[in-house]
């Protein structure tokens, strides 16, 4: 019956120590559940002030300013030329690259072989 109460008596530290470490777990949880529910809230509460700003803007027929017909077609075809332009610029800029690539391997190759050339003549001297 001694050595059960000195079993204990060695234990108990440990116990209290495993018993610490689940209580701090618990708070932990809580405090990152509190956390999420808070964020979860703002998000819905976001959702429901879009939802309200959407339905407002369905509700009203006049827009927020007026542009006559003769802009509006200004507008869209300014939109289509820049589409035109940005494809154009892509393609430039798509061909500089390719030829930039390929010079740099020009260049490289020619002082590969400059530089096996060297290495020849180095080895043909020392014979």
């Amino acid at each position: 019956m001694a050595d059960i109460w000195v079993t204990v008596n060695n234990s108990l530290p440990i116990l209290f120590l495993i018993a610490g470490l689940i209580i701090v777990y618990f708070i932990i949880r809580e405090i990152r559940l509190m956390y999420t529910k808070t964020r979860m809230a703002q998000v819905e509460l976001e959702k429901e002030k879009l939802e309200v700003i959407k339905a407002d803007i369905e509700k009203t027929a006049n827009p927020f300013f007026r542009v006559s017909p003769a802009k509006i077609e200004e507008l869209k075809s300014l939109d289509d030329d820049n589409s035109v332009l940005e494809t154009d610029i892509f393609a430039q800029q798509s061909a500089v690259e390719k030829r930039i690539q390929r010079l740099e391997s020009r260049v490289k190759l020619s002082k590969l072989d400059h530089l096996i050339e060297k290495i020849k003549k180095e080895e043909d001297r020392l014979k």
